[in-house]
């Protein structure tokens, strides 16, 4: 097999030789068939085409370069054993397991309809203002009561002196109903 290839990188298209066209390769390449038998044609064509296709599929130095770049990246990209170290072990995921609800336990959580029947902040607001209007009233009447109060308060005491003034005056010559009353005897 002979290739002819020109300065340009391009074959002569003639009757005795055969251009292969490769959208990747960077030349064509041309079989001169003109030492070929017409029986060996299709074997050495065969073979052409074998070989074509095999350079095809073979990698390029550019080709061992770019797969050499990624398998760069994915190294830096995996992680390494002192990484993987600072990643949680079994005995951390067992204590973290008793910590983290179960199904059952958030079953036995209260669901929007229980929390539904609950009042809301508008409604506190509104109990408590109703709240704070009862306070009121019966601050106002304790404050009425202990004025009421005060006043016969100041009465019994008026009359309990005066009980004690007519008393005294009744027992005044008798010394030990004196002491009865809580007074010195005069003596």
């Amino acid at each position: 097999m002979n290739n002819n290839i020109s300065s340009q990188n391009s074959c002569k298209s003639t009757e005795k030789s055969v251009v292969r066209s490769n959208a990747d390769a960077q030349e064509d390449t041309c079989y001169d068939n003109a030492m070929a038998e017409p029986a060996n044609n299709n074997l050495i064509n065969f073979i052409a085409t074998t070989v074509e296709t095999m350079r095809d599929q073979m990698a390029t130095k550019d080709d061992l370069v770019k797969m050499a770049t990624s398998i760069e990246t994915l190294r830096d990209q995996m992680a390494t054993k002192e990484d993987l170290t600072r990643f949680a072990t079994r005995e951390d995921l067992a204590a973290l397991k008793d910590q983290i609800a179960t199904k059952e336990d958030l079953a036995r959580m209260a669901t929007k309809d229980d929390l539904a029947s609950m009042a809301t902040k508008d409604d506190l607001a509104r109990m408590a203002t109703t709240l704070r209007g009862d306070i009121e009233q019966v601050q106002l009447r304790l404050d009425s009561i202990d004025r009421a109060l005060g006043a016969r308060m100041g009465l019994v005491e008026t009359d309990i002196s005066r009980l004690r003034s007519v008393l005294y005056l009744l027992v005044k010559d008798k010394p030990e109903m004196l002491r009865l009353l809580g007074q010195p005897s005069s003596g």
